[in-house]
């Protein structure tokens, strides 16, 4: 039997490295097979709140429905009773469980069977990227990282509760040799290996625990006050949110603008209509034709349809008389009809990718009122972290001042300046 080395010696032993070795690696930094998919990052750490603590002791039968919840299935499911495997891995080796069923989400969707170049299994691990040449050795047999003992869920979870653990214990002393962007915790290197890339990443999963602690502790969001003159909620779980992007921005090489706000989100994930209204719209956007009313048992169809920018989208009236109008674009499916009345909080549809060029998913939001475009941000106050918090905003910014010197530029040539 192989023999199983703890990382506790590999701490110890950066300990001593000291910032002088920092610049030596001991050896070439592990990392994915495949670069992860590209996440919205903070510009500043502190940005995010402090992370809600896990109860204890946990009630099996609640986090199995809540886990069922997170992952979109049947708490009599399958899925659902991976929730068992993970209470009693996470217990032994002393990691939160709520964060180890979020990277089950993050990482496969909760799907056991997942093969794919970036990993296999519930928690995507990859082989290769822990049995790297001149790594420490991983605190789990070699044999327990092949392809087929990563498809058998339960070793697939017991495997990666103690990867976690052990890159909860180096995380400090691996950040000072690899360097890195800035991040809050371990998590972000169950993702990137040795040298974290990006904290977008981290948010996402951070993000999906704060709605499995909402659900396990059954929190219903009160919908509040207002300047929107309507009490709301936020269109999503799991507050504050990332809006990546806002009203005003250039799409398509500046032959449109952004109309509404992009909150980062995970596929599959709840829509909730933000206060009590009427549905006055619920179908497609096609080209050509903006507006296709589509009900809702027959929306299955165009998911993979091509359409236009807003994809499979609601809009919701909710005050006739000032026609305060909330929209909600890109969506996988939609659960409401035409002339439908909804409450604030309800679900009305899942996050998707439709309409979606390049981007990762996210909702687009609108708001209108009296026919007029507004910055949804001002009504979401503190339920979102707006655009200009994250890189991507400044990313935006640069190419923009570029693109308006070439510009400038092109003049001054055409004057003869």
């Amino acid at each position: 039997m192989a023999r199983v080395v703890s990382a506790l010696p590999v701490a110890v032993l950066l300990l001593l490295c000291g910032a002088a070795q920092a610049r030596n690696r001991l050896w070439e930094d592990r990392r994915p097979p495949v670069e992860p998919v590209p996440a919205h990052q903070l510009r500043d750490m502190a940005t995010w709140p402090a992370e809600p603590p896990s109860p204890a002791p946990v009630d099996e039968s609640r986090f199995r429905e809540s886990f069922a919840y997170l992952c979109g299935v049947a708490a009599d499911s399958a899925t659902a009773a991976f929730a068992g495997d993970i209470l009693t891995n996470a217990a032994e080796v002393a990691v939160d469980p709520f964060l180890l069923a979020s990277l089950v989400l993050y990482q496969s969707n909760c799907k056991p069977a997942l093969e794919s170049k970036a990993g296999t299994g519930l928690l995507r691990i990859s082989r290769s990227m822990y049995l790297s040449p001149g790594a420490p050795v991983p605190p789990v047999a070699p044999g327990d990282l092949s392809v087929a003992r990563l498809l058998d869920p339960h070793n697939n979870l017991r495997v990666g509760a103690r990867l976690l653990k052990m890159w909860q214990d180096v995380h400090p002393e691996l950040d000072r040799l690899f360097g890195g962007v800035p991040h809050r915790s371990a998590v972000s290197h169950f993702v990137w290996g040795d040298e974290v890339h990006s904290s977008g990443h981290e948010d996402l999963i951070l993000t999906a625990r704060r709605r499995l602690l909402r659900h396990y502790e059954d929190r219903v969001d009160v919908p509040r006050e207002s300047t929107l003159g309507v009490p709301i909620v936020a269109p999503l779980e799991g507050i504050p949110r990332v809006a990546s992007s806002g009203p005003g921005e250039d799409r398509e090489g500046g032959a449109r603008r952004h109309r509404g706000l992009d909150i980062t989100a995970t596929l599959g994930e709840p829509v909730r209509a933000i206060a009590d209204g009427t549905v006055i719209f619920a179908g497609v956007n096609l080209s050509g034709r903006p507006r296709t009313v589509v009900p809702p048992e027959k929306i299955a169809k165009w998911v993979h349809r091509r359409l236009g920018v807003g994809g499979i989208y609601v809009c919701i009236n909710h005050d006739e008389q000032r026609k305060v109008v909330s929209c909600y674009m890109h969506l996988s499916s939609f659960s409401v009809a035409n002339d439908e009345h909804v409450t604030a909080g309800q679900r009305i549809g899942s996050v998707g990718r439709t309409g979606v060029k390049v981007s990762p998913p996210h909702l687009h939001f609108e708001i209108r009122v009296s026919d007029r475009y507004t910055n949804p941000a001002r009504y979401l106050t503190d339920m979102v972290i707006p655009p200009k918090a994250t890189m991507t905003y400044r990313y935006m910014l640069k190419a923009k001042r570029s693109k308006l010197r070439a510009t400038r530029s092109a003049i001054d040539t055409a004057k003869g300046v």
